[in-house]
């Protein structure tokens, strides 16, 4: 059974981790302005996430975060405690499922776990499961990278 670090007590990329090994990074809230930003910019006008309106409309407790914007916002907070500090190449996500909505106003961690590694002449190839989490713990994504 691997170790289990938290991101306020560590920092150590997955290079030096073991298969097993678990982080959980902070917690970080989303808001309705950064919502509205990355969808214009992105060009992802789902009403869903530019109205509070929209989204009762369509059955939402209120407007929606793009699950793409939660993924981004989880490699960051990988980033940042140090788990992706050395990453030469992302090689890609499998088994990616969206669980849950996501609203602005919404704080979102990860846990991830280590479930491969294996040195290469250019470096280290790892892989891990992630788990996105809301500030109730209820899992809103999961996948998979290498």
């Amino acid at each position: 059974m691997g170790e289990h670090y938290i991101e306020d007590n560590w920092r150590k990329p997955i290079q030096e981790m073991e298969v097993g090994d678990k982080v959980t990074t902070k917690s970080r809230t989303i808001t309705r302005t950064e919502i509205e930003l990355l969808a214009l910019l992105g060009g992802d006008y789902a009403p869903q996430f530019l109205s509070e309106r929209a989204a009762k409309e369509n059955g939402w407790e209120r407007q929606l975060v793009p699950g793409v914007h939660c993924l981004n916002v989880a490699y960051g907070l990988l980033i940042q405690m140090g788990f992706l500090k050395d990453i030469i190449a992302y090689m890609g996500t499998s088994n990616m499922k969206f669980l849950g909505p996501v609203y602005w106003g919404d704080s979102i961690r990860v846990d991830a776990e280590v479930t491969s590694k294996k040195k290469t002449e250019k470096g280290w190839l790892c892989e891990y499961d992630w788990t996105i989490r809301n500030q109730d713990a209820a899992a809103v994504a999961e996948g998979h990278n290498i």
